[in-house]
């Protein structure tokens, strides 16, 4: 892929974003997810029970969670996967924007997939963008791709949390981009989820705004690892997806990098 194309491509899924008001801030991605750390536990205190984990579904205890330059060397590259165009996103690229946000206590942890502050925080993170049906007239499909590691017991909550949501949610919630419009969700509709990963929770979110955009989500979790995909198309909502390609690539990669921080 030429530079103009790269470009494009990570153009594509920033315009994408900042149309719906969404926003996968870069949080604690270079860092030890402390800088959040207090406002992270006034969003936990403010969630009912269910949202902490129940340890069902528990990470191997010989997993460990990878470093940010680990998970760099996880991410997908360009050429990966055929068809696809994949391009790391810059810290700049993924936060601006600010956060979104609701008050709907039990579709919060829907709300943080949209913003830039995550609870739990994660250890680190790194982003990559993504598009297919690439050319010079148009975009197809695009979406973004957030891999992070997580402390002890965090990852399954995180995974927990959404599940629940999902259930919670599906008649849609108020919600605010970072600049304080609006970015409601209509509806929540769960998805048949990958047999990927040690768990995997799959669901649309129905843009209630005039683009009537549907986000397709999809997250697996690894050990202490959990990779959120998000998929959508503008043009063609109907047409909105996260190619199978692209997850199974990348959660192979994840998982081979868990193992062998294991080992």
């Amino acid at each position: 892929m030429n530079e103009s194309g790269t470009k494009r491509t990570v153009g594509a899924a920033i315009a994408v974003v900042a149309a719906l008001g969404l926003m996968t801030g870069c949080g604690s991605d270079s860092g030890d997810g402390k800088a959040d750390g207090a406002k992270q536990a006034d969003s936990a205190k403010q969630t009912d029970g269910a949202s902490q984990g129940d340890g069902a579904a528990s990470s191997d205890p010989a997993a460990k969670p990878l470093s940010a330059s680990a998970l760099e060397r996880a991410a997908l590259t360009n050429g990966e996967v055929k068809g696809l165009e994949v391009q790391k996103m810059t810290d700049k690229e993924v936060s601006e924007g600010g956060s979104a946000k609701t008050g709907k206590a039990a579709c919060r942890p829907m709300a943080a997939l949209m913003g830039s502050r995550y609870d739990p925080a994660p250890k680190a993170s790194v982003h990559r963008a993504y598009a297919t049906d690439l050319t010079k007239a148009k975009v197809g499909g695009t979406g973004l791709i957030r891999i992070s590691s997580y402390g002890p017991g965090d990852a399954e909550r995180t995974v927990k949390d959404l599940r629940e949501a999902v259930t919670a949610c599906q008649g849609g919630f108020p919600a605010e981009d970072g600049s304080g419009g609006k970015a409601d969700v209509k509806k929540v509709t769960p998805l048949d989820a990958p047999k990927a990963g040690d768990e995997a929770v799959s669901f649309s979110l129905h843009d209630a705004g005039k683009e009537k955009a549907v986000i397709k989500f999809t997250v697996v979790r690894t050990g202490p690892q959990v990779t959120v995909f998000f998929g959508v198309n503008i043009a063609d909502p109907a047409k909105s997806e996260i190619p199978a390609a692209l997850v199974d690539a990348q959660v192979a990669k994840v998982a081979k990098a868990t193992k062998g921080a294991a080992s």
